[in-house]
């Protein structure tokens, strides 16, 4: 076993994985992420890395979480997350994410899985401790670059996101993109401006962030235990996201000025 490194293995191409490791896993940890992943990997798929951690918050029914990143040589990247309660389940469920997020670059996937069949598994949400162990654990700051909506829906989707904060490039407002159901999005913005949306297809849905403290959104997704919560900070006016984090606690995200105003208003 080991509880901390880094173990690179090379692959069949010059290209090597490296995979870092936190917390107690088992020895061939790496070995096993090799041998399922180095198939998958096509030609664009310069470098990757894969980061594997067994939580140690007791009481958690999938401790082991695992992220691969992967950085294409068109200068795309894509990740894919997912969380098991073994060593076994954890490797095949993420190299199926794998796939299915390398699909939207087809030439950095191998080429016998290509054709394979898309099975459009949205990323699963990370399961939470119960209320009464809940805290907020991270204050996390985005910079968002100015991007369209049509932009900012691939990164949702190439990252393995569950929303993803961007400033929208006409209105310059920022904004968050969610799915609302198979091929439809939806973003929310603390003031809604249609600049930019209008034209998108299929159609996405604009909607307000409604108004709340941080302490609210906590009581909200404490009650609901739903796997985020975007609102409109009441104290500052700016927008926010509450999320459910893999170790069973709460991450609060939002630009650098939102983030600032948040804590000083906590």
């Amino acid at each position: 076993m080991s509880t901390e490194g880094q173990i690179v293995l090379p692959l069949r191409s010059p290209t090597i994985i490296p995979v870092s490791t936190t917390g107690i896993v088992p020895t061939d940890a790496a070995t096993v992420i090799h041998e399922h992943l180095a198939p998958i990997l096509g030609p664009w798929a310069a470098h990757s890395r894969v980061r594997l951690t067994r939580l140690a918050e007791p009481g958690l029914r999938r401790p082991l979480v695992a992220q691969i990143d992967v950085q294409l040589t068109a200068g795309h990247r894509v990740r894919a997350q997912t969380a098991a309660a073994t060593m076994s389940e954890l490797v095949a469920v993420l190299a199926m994410r794998t796939i299915e997020q390398l699909r939207v670059y087809p030439h950095a996937l191998a080429a016998c899985l290509r054709g394979h069949v898309v099975t459009d598994r949205l990323p699963s949400p990370p399961e939470l401790l119960p209320p009464e162990r809940r805290r907020l654990a991270r204050w996390k700051i985005c910079r968002p670059a100015p991007t369209t909506v049509a932009e900012a829906i691939v990164v949702l989707n190439a990252m393995d996101y569950r929303f993803h904060l961007f400033r929208e490039k006409f209105s310059r407002q920022d904004g968050i993109v969610v799915r609302s159901g198979f091929g439809r999005y939806r973003v929310i913005q603390s003031r809604p401006n249609p600049i930019g949306l209008e034209v998108t297809s299929p159609p996405i849905a604009l909607t307000a962030a409604e108004r709340r403290s941080v302490t609210e959104a906590t009581s909200r997704l404490d009650l609901t235990g739903a796997p985020f919560d975007i609102f409109t900070d009441q104290a500052t006016g700016r927008l926010h996201a509450l999320y459910a984090r893999y170790d069973g606690h709460y991450g609060l995200l939002g630009s650098e000025a939102a983030i600032r105003g948040a804590r000083r208003s906590w």
